[in-house]
């Protein structure tokens, strides 16, 4: 059974600045199938595009090219409206619409919000990686 999972954009910026794909490529060899929206493309190229990350010499096209290769895409409409961060509700939009189990992230915020859901995990990466044995 698949295990459906949300990366928030910190997670995958880490990923791809300490070029570690072929870690998220085990993770999908491991039932874990990741969602994607039109507004986490949007957030992840443009938090790599930033100044602060051109030291990394990532090449935003190959970035762009496997993260909707490597992940499904769903299409979510803005209804969550309780993380302390406004900006992040399309995290939990694309969780719980794309019916996730998982939602990851380094973000107190986004691990703060109470989600009422029988199905939705939101846990920081190293007890995703515990729980799933990655």
């Amino acid at each position: 059974m698949a295990n459906r999972t949300v990366f928030d954009t910190n997670i995958w910026v880490s990923y791809f600045i300490g070029k570690k794909t072929d870690e998220i490529i085990k993770m999908t060899e491991k039932s874990i199938v990741f969602l994607h929206s039109t507004l986490s493309i949007d957030e992840l190229i443009g938090v790599l595009s930033r100044k602060k990350f051109e030291k990394y010499k990532l090449n935003l096209e190959d970035i762009f090219l496997f993260y909707t290769n490597i992940s499904d895409f769903c299409h979510t409409e803005p209804k969550f409206k309780d993380c302390p961060d406004p900006k992040d509700n399309f995290l939990f939009d694309l969780a719980l619409q794309g019916n996730a189990k998982y939602l990851v992230s380094g973000d107190p915020d986004v691990l703060e919000t109470p989600v009422t859901s029988e199905i939705l995990q939101v846990m920081k990466l190293r007890k995703f990686k515990e729980n799933l044995q990655v």
